[in-house]
C-alpha cells in the first residue's frame, strides 16, 4: 500500500526535526565542553527532544510485503 500524502508529510517532517535538534542541540553541547546552558535553555532543548521521543513512541514500524 502507497503511504498517503500526510504520512508522508509527518515522516519527512520528523525526520528532519530529529537531524535538527541532533545538530542544532546535541552536537554543539556534546563538543564545547564548560559552557552551561541558561535553565530557561536547557527546558526548551528538552522539550525539543521530548517532542521527538513521543513521537517515535507513537510510531508504528510497517514492512513492505
Amino acid at each position: 500500500m502507497k503511504p498517503s500524502s500526510l504520512w508522508r508529510s509527518q515522516h519527512e517532517g520528523a525526520a528532519a526535526f530529529a537531524r535538527g535538534v541532533y545538530v542544532a542541540i546535541r552536537n554543539p553541547i556534546a563538543h564545547e565542553l564548560g559552557d552551561e546552558l541558561k535553565e530557561h535553555e536547557a527546558l526548551e532543548q528538552l522539550a525539543a527532544f521530548s517532542l521527538l521521543a513521543r513521537w517515535v513512541d507513537d510510531s508504528t514500524v510497517e514492512t513492505a510485503v
